[in-house]
């Protein structure tokens, strides 16, 4: 793994960790009542959709497990349609989606660089 996918990495693994940090224990009303709670999130997974798209190409190929696209498009939506972002995506990227990300990038990362 490169440097710089190691570092773009990192950064994504401390968004999620971070999109975690301020849903725990938040039910669906209490996000929906809150709007800083709300903006914050919509913030963090601009973040995390950034760090993916600084990713290469190559790493990105051989780690399908890792929902690209869509992440990167959540980010693209967010900065460029903000005005259309649907609050239930939102909701359930920052409370099921992130899940998975989380452990692929606990897993990679724990691996480290490749022999070489």
């Amino acid at each position: 793994m490169a440097h710089d996918d190691r570092l773009s990495l990192e950064q994504m693994l401390d968004v999620v960790r971070r999109i975690r940090s301020v849903m725990r224990g938040r039910p669906r009303d209490a996000f929906d009542a809150d709007e800083v709670t709300q903006l914050a999130v919509l913030h963090l997974i601009q973040l995390l959709g950034e760090a993916a798209s600084r990713v290469s190409a190559a790493f990105r190929a051989d780690h399908p497990e890792f929902p690209w696209g869509e992440m990167v498009g959540m980010r693209n939506r967010i900065v460029h349609g903000y005005d259309h972002v649907d609050p239930d995506i939102v909701w359930r990227v920052a409370t099921e989606d992130v899940e998975p990300v989380l452990a692929a990038l606990e897993r990679v990362l724990a691996a480290g660089p490749p022999p070489g």
